[in-house]
């Protein structure tokens, strides 16, 4: 004869072992969640454009998958690896030129630089001093070598590992197209399960705004990289085309490529070039820079359910508190707060009406 004590017993049992299964199954999967949540964003963000090549490929969904890994690895992956061989290749020259300039100095400060607000006098200050006694920046810049060097070695250290993570969500996200259909009924059926109409419409909250932030960071870093190669090469700045590849992944951190086009503008000064250092200056400034405050808002604005205000400050507090992954996780939990917020509203004034009717 079974007791309450023996049921509660096997019930406590079966909670504990549940608890451990979920335990093991987090452990195992733990080194590849930062892959499958890349693979997630680069599938839906993509999704429209496999269903579109599918179409074509009379509706192989292996064929189709195969396709879109292939052109997202061409995309996404061989740049990336292009640009980690130019760095390599090319770190001694720019060690070389940084040693240059410390030994020469800056020269005169360019008329611009005055005019710049709040900062302007000050920089235009300390720029003379540097010219005239190039040791004071030697001396300045000798506190900043060993964080910069540790940086550089943490870059590099770090560079392989996510080159593989990459490489292993691009694979993931090859897998995801032939089988997304059914996984996107299963989490939409998880999700009416444990909100009812509410969490359905979440789902396709989270999908809009990941969509929607993955098309404005990367409309927005192409189109800053193009400029940014165009203005380089035109301004003769060496190494033109690594600094418009780099300034596709610095565009994604808002302000990003003024580490790029602004050391171009002084490089210029400093080697007699003043009018296109002039040139370089107010080509970053206003169409580098400036083409981010247009195209970003117009191209995350597309589709998303939530203020764009709101989209940016999830941008740079995910950023802030996860990481570049965060650049997505953080618009897409402040979406879902913001649209749980006007559902939980609605429900509100619904009952209000219904309190009035009554």
């Amino acid at each position: 004869m079974t007791t309450d004590r023996t049921r509660d017993f096997e019930r406590y049992a079966v909670t504990a072992a549940l608890l451990l299964l979920v335990l093991g199954c987090y452990l195992v999967v733990r080194p590849f969640i930062t892959a499958f949540l890349w693979a997630g964003i680069i599938t839906v963000s993509t999704w429209g454009v496999y269903l579109r090549i599918r179409a074509r490929l009379w509706q192989r969904r292996g064929l189709a998958a195969t396709v879109m890994g292939l052109a997202l690895t061409a995309l996404l992956l061989v740049p990336i690896t292009v640009l980690g061989l130019m760095l390599i290749s090319n770190w001694h020259l720019l060690t070389d030129r940084v040693g240059v300039l410390m030994a020469s100095g800056l020269g005169a400060p360019p008329v611009w630089i005055h005019g710049l607000p709040l900062i302007g006098e000050t920089a235009t200050q300390y720029w003379q001093s540097v010219s005239a006694n190039p040791d004071v920046l030697s001396q300045d810049l000798k506190p900043l070598i060993k964080p910069v060097k540790d940086f550089f070695l943490a870059f590099t250290a770090g560079l392989g590992g996510g080159f593989l993570e990459f490489a292993l969500a691009l694979l993931i996200s090859t897998l995801l197209y032939m089988w997304g259909e059914n996984t996107g009924h299963v989490v939409t059926r998880i999700a009416t399960h444990l909100g009812g109409d509410t969490g359905r419409r979440q789902v396709s909250v989270v999908a809009s705004t990941v969509r929607g932030v993955f098309n404005g960071v990367l409309g927005t870093s192409a189109a800053q990289a193009l400029l940014g190669l165009i203005g380089f090469w035109l301004a003769s700045v060496p190494g033109a085309l690594l600094l418009g590849m780099a300034t596709f992944f610095l565009s994604v951190i808002p302000g990003g490529p003024v580490l790029l086009w602004l050391p171009a503008a002084i490089w210029l000064n400093v080697t007699g070039e003043h009018g296109w250092a002039i040139f370089m200056a107010a080509w970053g400034f206003f169409v580098i820079s400036g083409a981010d405050n247009i195209l970003r808002p117009l191209l995350i604005g597309k589709g998303v359910q939530a203020p764009l205000a709101l989209i940016f400050l999830g941008v740079i507090g995910g950023i802030l508190a996860f990481g570049f992954l965060g650049l997505f996780i953080g618009p897409t939990l402040l979406a879902i707060a913001y649209n749980l917020y006007l559902d939980w509203l609605a429900e509100r004034d619904a009952v209000k009406t219904e309190e009035v009717a009554t």
